[in-house]
């Protein structure tokens, strides 16, 4: 197996480990003990993982099974820090830029802005 593979999934198995610990602290926040089990065990196992991943490392099936969860782990994550980027971009587009532009544009004083302000930053119906 080729170093940089090698490499990949040891950063794989770092990520995925550092997410699990995460997880943890969210479960023990809710004070979910059971969950909390699953997610250090998780940790656990993506850190030995990670130990034993050196220069001459051969992959097992075992790893491979736990690597793929790792990448599926990672990839939601991913796709959910994607979706919120989005809907931050989309927000700012057709929302805060133009209101903020318009503000800019047609305000004469500080005193018109902050009328305008009052006017175009509110939420109606508690949203």
């Amino acid at each position: 197996m080729h170093k940089k593979y090698i490499e990949l999934f040891k950063e794989l198995a770092r990520a995925t480990a550092v997410a699990a610990e995460q997880v943890m602290e969210y479960d023990k926040e809710k004070d979910d003990q059971e969950a909390f089990k699953h997610a250090e065990q998780m940790r656990d196992n993506f850190e030995a993982l990670y130990n034993k991943m050196n220069d001459d490392y051969q992959l097992t099936k075992t790893d491979a099974t736990n690597l793929l969860i790792g990448i599926m782990v990672q990839l939601s994550q991913t796709q959910d820090r994607i979706d919120t980027l989005r809907k931050a971009i989309a927000g700012y587009q057709t929302d805060l830029i133009p209101k903020l532009q318009e503000i800019v544009d047609k305000a004469e004083d500080d005193e018109a802005a902050a009328k305008m302000g009052n006017e175009k930053f509110i939420i109606e119906n508690n949203e």
